[in-house]
């Protein structure tokens, strides 16, 4: 079978000895931009490691929204430690996945990625959306206040992989009131790296608590553009995912 022709372009993009694949989908008439980590999930089923995509591409057409690209940022085998701003907590648990080493991510994001961004297309603005560790390296950047950023899409953030440390960056964090928050969970989530029935019997309850407890703290901060979503339904993949980016880029688009 032939394989389908990809609308996106790859640019490997460097600082230092840090470097990272982008996949850009950028419409003729996009004037602002998504920026989406786990790239290779973003715009084909074809390109995942499991099969399912966030099918970016598509959602774009079915919300009739023409003035936004789509930029994602491929992970790598570094992948928790760059998305995971803390260590993780739940090694009592077998889960022993890294984390703490966000800071040379998003710096890399700031410093590269949106000034090349920029350089080449000049776009007015940035959205950032991420899933699970991903919308962890997304509310840890929207912690930096970036000016070139304006929405953030936070959905299934996993804070209790490092609750202990989450509550302490509570404190002090402050976001963006001016920014957009889209905040996402569902209501039947599991995570393949939690064996433990103990566990794996919270976890649902844990991301509908995380999700509140995100809200409270943009809200916390003056946000007034925010929503909250929690779907009793929905699991822990980009099918779930499709529906709340669907919005999220409908109200992108309208910034």
């Amino acid at each position: 079978m032939r394989k389908k022709k990809r609308k996106y372009e790859i640019a490997v993009i460097s600082k230092g000895a840090y470097a990272r694949t982008l996949r850009i989908y950028v419409p003729k008439k996009a004037d602002r931009a998504i920026i989406m980590h786990d790239g290779q999930n973003v715009f084909y089923d074809g390109d995942s490691s499991f099969g399912k995509s966030w099918r970016a591409i598509d959602v774009l057409g079915a919300s009739g929204v023409k003035n936004t690209a789509v930029i994602g940022i491929d992970s790598t085998n570094t992948r928790d430690d760059d998305y995971m701003p803390f260590p993780s907590e739940l090694g009592a648990y077998g889960v022993t996945s890294g984390g703490g080493k966000a800071d040379e991510y998003v710096d890399y994001i700031e410093t590269k990625v949106i000034p090349y961004l920029d350089g080449r297309f000049g776009f007015k603005f940035y959205g950032m959306l991420g899933s699970s560790a991903g919308a962890l390296a997304t509310l840890y950047f929207a912690s930096r206040r970036n000016a070139r950023v304006k929405a953030y899409g936070m959905f299934s953030t996993p804070l209790f992989v490092s609750s202990k440390a989450f509550d302490g960056f509570f404190e002090t964090a402050r976001f963006d009131e001016t920014a957009y928050y889209a905040i996402y969970a569902g209501g039947s989530e599991s995570v393949g790296e939690v064996t433990d029935p103990e566990l794996s019997a919270r976890i649902p309850d844990f991301f509908v608590n995380d999700a509140l407890a995100v809200t409270n703290a943009v809200r916390a901060s003056g946000a007034k553009k925010l929503w909250l979503s929690v779907e009793n339904e929905s699991v822990h993949d980009e099918t779930s995912w499709r529906l709340p980016e669907k919005r999220f880029m409908t109200e992108f688009s309208k910034l």
